[in-house]
């Protein structure tokens, strides 16, 4: 058995929208389980302010067809915006309402989210870049599945992408 300890996945894809409509469309907590196949649950812990919550994220991948894996994250979901320029920034925190499962494995998500940028002279037209920097938590994660998974994350970009398709 290999024990996985990071994993790293990035991506870029524009997208036919404006910077604020897209921003808005990332960071509506529904809208995750939508473009993100291996999220499969999602609640606001605490909203801090308007662009700065606690979220608790849960995953469920399948292993050949038969063995779930599953993790959780509790994480701070920021928002910076300036002027045609947003990032939405991630990473793992520990808080008194998001305690871990002792039946599921917690990730630590590190340095991920989103840069949403207009494309200039392009109108309604924005690029989409998508980073994430993840420990997958203790115990046995298969490589398999690892590698399945960085093969398959980046599609959210095509997915969300195809949702502004005109």
């Amino acid at each position: 058995r290999e024990y996985i300890d990071m994993m790293h996945i990035c991506g870029v894809t524009r997208v036919d929208t404006d910077v604020a409509t897209l921003v808005d469309y990332l960071t509506d907590l529904p809208n995750k389980v939508v473009y993100d196949k291996f999220l499969s649950k999602t609640h606001v812990v605490e909203e801090i302010e308007e662009d700065l919550q606690i979220v608790h994220l849960h995953f469920k991948t399948k292993h050949c067809l038969m063995v779930d894996y599953e993790r959780d994250a509790c994480c701070f979901i920021h928002v910076a915006r300036k002027e045609q320029k947003a990032m939405i920034v991630s990473a793992s925190v520990e808080h008194p309402s998001c305690p871990e499962d002792k039946n599921i494995t917690r990730l630590s998500m590190h340095d991920s989210g989103f840069i949403v940028e207009a494309l200039p002279g392009e109108e309604n037209k924005c690029s989409l870049v998508f980073v994430s920097k993840v420990h997958m938590g203790s115990g046995y994660f298969p490589h398999s599945l690892l590698w399945y998974i960085k093969r398959r994350y980046p599609m959210l970009l095509a997915r969300i992408a195809t949702h502004f398709k005109k």
